[in-house]
């Protein structure tokens, strides 16, 4: 089977290498294509969102809570965020400091510049000022 009838146009292959979603060769394995299929699902409920919030007002601030690895915050971002250059944001909140840390890491290396991680819980998150007053939309 073509791996690459399975990924979406524009979709970043350095981006699902990196989540390890691709092999280096830029094959996938069964559990992989499992994965990829789940995050393109809930894009699929996710983008028609964005879309509307989008026509009220251009910036568009995301908060997925018990983001771990960030599959769906790095996809969204790099499907439907990205290519805006303008103050839209996604924040990945999460408790375990070590999938924080990864996730800052690619961010930067993918320069993905609209992305933050906070290690924080849901509930420290209502309250934080890391966050912007108003967010848009929530993912969990």
């Amino acid at each position: 089977m073509n791996d690459m009838h399975e990924i979406r146009p524009g979709q970043s292959l350095e981006l699902l290498k990196e989540l390890h979603i691709l092999t280096r060769d830029g094959t996938m394995n069964q559990d992989s294509r499992r994965k990829l299929k789940q995050v393109y699902h809930l894009y699929q409920f996710i983008e028609p969102l964005l879309k509307e919030v989008q026509q009220a007002h251009p910036d568009i601030q995301l908060v997925d809570h018990g983001a771990g690895k960030s599959y769906l915050g790095f996809i969204l971002y790099d499907l439907f965020f990205k290519e805006r250059n303008d103050a839209s944001h996604i924040y990945g909140i999460e408790t375990r400091d070590e999938l924080v840390a990864k996730s800052r890491d690619l961010a930067a290396r993918l320069n993905f510049p609209g992305m933050s991680f906070l290690n924080l819980s849901v509930a420290e998150s209502t309250l934080s000022d890391r966050l912007p007053e108003k967010i848009d939309v929530v993912t969990a």
